[in-house]
């Protein structure tokens, strides 16, 4: 099995999603009385990258270490800490359909086996109503055939008094890329890294449409 065929098999196994420890978090919304529901959302790792070519392809993080072959990408294109600051910048609520939680963006990531083996909430204490987001893997995606693109996996499950979650969710997400990366080391890389804040942007309101569609009927 190719790399690129390991990766997209990472989003199958998304259904029996389960829980992790408790860590800091910053709220972004001021709770209040009215306020009974919490939605908890971490960050992922450091981007990475896979690519696929006539001559060569398949290395993970080929482009982000620099290996021989590879465009290196610039440092930090897309960090946990920028993460955050992109997940803060957005309506979390109304892009799942959470309308009225309150929502916290915790500073550290979830690690992926965290994520895939705690059968309880991810965060123990996260209330007898809350709603928890992951990112699992983000991954710049260079393709000879395709084009460039950013892709996220995302993990999402609720709770509602119960010690298991109630819906568990996950998918990938493909954003189409432009300016990232720069085409000369040279060139300013800040179009290219407010291309990828944005892409990821637009990701999570993407999952939320998947998260929120109707139920397909069955023929």
């Amino acid at each position: 099995m190719n790399i690129h065929n390991a990766f997209m098999l990472g989003i199958l196994v998304v259904s029996g999603l389960t829980a992790g420890t408790a860590v800091h978090a910053q709220d972004t919304v001021p709770p209040t009385a009215a306020t009974s529901c919490t939605l908890h959302v971490w960050p992922g790792s450091s981007l990475r990258s896979t690519y696929s070519g006539w001559l060569h392809g398949g290395l993970v993080d080929g482009a982000v270490n620099g290996r021989d072959g590879y465009r290196k990408l610039p440092e930090q294109p897309l960090d946990t800490a920028k993460q955050k600051q992109v997940l803060e910048s957005l309506d979390l609520t109304s892009a799942l359909g959470l309308s009225g939680y309150r929502v916290v963006v915790h500073a550290e990531t979830l690690d992926s086996r965290t994520m895939r083996t705690t059968a309880g909430p991810w965060l123990p204490d996260g209330g007898a109503c809350h709603a928890e987001l992951a990112v699992d893997d983000v991954f710049y995606q260079e393709d000879v055939f395709s084009g460039r693109w950013l892709k996220v996996i995302y993990r999402y499950r609720s709770f509602r008094g119960l010690t298991t979650p109630e819906r568990s969710f996950g998918q990938i997400i493909s954003e189409k890329l432009i300016l990232f990366p720069p085409a000369k080391p040279e060139d300013d890389p800040k179009p290219g890294f407010d291309e990828l804040a944005a892409a990821m942007g637009k990701s999570i309101h993407d999952f939320g449409k998947a998260l929120t569609a109707p139920p397909r009927k069955k023929h």
